[in-house]
């Protein structure tokens, strides 16, 4: 199958060649509206005609880039290679993985209005650089044509007639993007006013510390005890201000799909900001600690990659602290464990500690 080179310069979104194959029905992705432009500027950075099926497959994409979907369009770009009307036909079945999850009436129809809403934007956008461009082109073509006949320059009516036409083509525009603004501002009030889910974090996915507040309370009781595991990334701020949040954000969520993958079975919490705490129990330390050294492992091996460019963000690397609890509030063995974290992130991090 031929494809042609992707050309484009950085966009705030990064492209993970691994992902975790989980979804998450209840999740309202983060930045909808957002998704929505970056949704059509992955159909243009492709030059892909915007049909429905293509739309469908890049929201789906930009949504959910560590699942199926994301994985196999990172595996036939790679190397800066464009997706093709073919490409779209075969990863079709994936997009409707992703759209068959169950989305709240409300949500569903929220998601079709942002689409709308963002491929007007974008129209009105295109219009007003046509209307700057025609307008310079206008008046060249008559300057040039006037001074080859005479030195007086432009003719005046001609002059006036440009300008006509120039400002009702601006005054069209201008009605155009003041009924957008108000259905943006309609559709702001809407979104806020629909209820998010506090048990669980919206960036990542995974538990809140409001969410993980029964789990907390239960680990005192545990007669087999549990093993709590403070970790982070040792230069999200350098990334956030390399790169910005929108990058800094989508690392935090490839992190999440390294704990995912290396501590299977363990409970996720984001503690708060960069900090996230795993709850393993019925296993012992040293089990904990093995896998903590694979996602310390896995986390500094992926190759995280800016969409669009495909430019590579570096080595991301992690590090952890280990305590284990036995009869014990769990704030108790985490105070321990992130006393570790704080040790191990020292200097140029990327180390797991341990302690019984």
């Amino acid at each position: 199958m031929h494809r042609s080179h992707l050309e484009g310069g950085r966009h705030a979104m990064i492209m993970d060649w691994e992902n975790d194959g989980r979804t998450h029905p209840n999740i309202d992705p983060p930045g909808l509206f957002d998704a929505s432009r970056e949704a059509l500027m992955f159909l243009d950075r492709h030059r892909l005609a915007r049909t429905t099926n293509s739309y469908a497959l890049a929201l789906q994409a930009v949504l959910h880039p560590y699942g199926p979907l994301g994985t196999a369009v990172a595996d036939r770009t790679d190397g800066g290679i464009r997706l093709t009307e073919d490409d779209v036909a075969e990863l079709m079945p994936l997009v409707r993985q992703h759209e068959a999850i169950d989305l709240p009436p409300d949500r569903a129809q929220l998601d079709r209005d942002l689409s709308d809403h963002a491929e007007a934007l974008d129209s009105l956008t295109s219009e007003a650089r046509q209307i700057t461009s025609d307008f310079s082109n206008d008046v060249s073509a008559l300057s040039h044509a006037h001074g080859r006949d005479n030195d007086l320059g432009p003719n005046s009516s001609a002059i006036a007639l440009l300008l006509e036409q120039l400002i009702a083509r601006i005054s069209k525009t201008e009605r155009h993007l003041e009924e957008l603004s108000g259905s943006i501002s309609s559709l702001r009030v809407r979104i806020e006013s629909v209820p998010q889910n506090e048990d669980v974090d919206p960036l990542t996915g995974v538990m809140s510390r409001t969410g993980a507040r029964s789990l907390i309370e239960g680990l005192a009781s545990d007669s087999h005890g549990y093993v709590v595991v403070a970790c982070s990334l040792d230069d999200l701020e350098g990334i956030n201000e390399r790169y910005g949040r929108s990058v800094a954000d989508n690392v935090l969520r490839a992190f999440v799909a390294t704990l995912r993958q290396s501590a299977e079975g363990a409970e996720i919490i984001r503690w708060q900001g960069n900090l996230f705490v795993v709850v393993q129990r019925g296993r012992p330390l040293s089990t904990v600690a093995g896998m903590m050294e694979d996602a310390r492992t896995a986390m500094q091996a992926r190759t995280l990659r800016l969409r669009g460019s495909g430019e590579p963000i570096g080595v991301v690397t992690m590090s952890a602290g280990i305590a284990v609890g036995i009869g014990v509030p769990m704030e108790e063995t985490f105070d321990r464990a992130e006393a570790l974290r704080v040790i191990a992130g020292d200097g140029v991090g990327n180390r797991v500690m341990s302690r019984a």
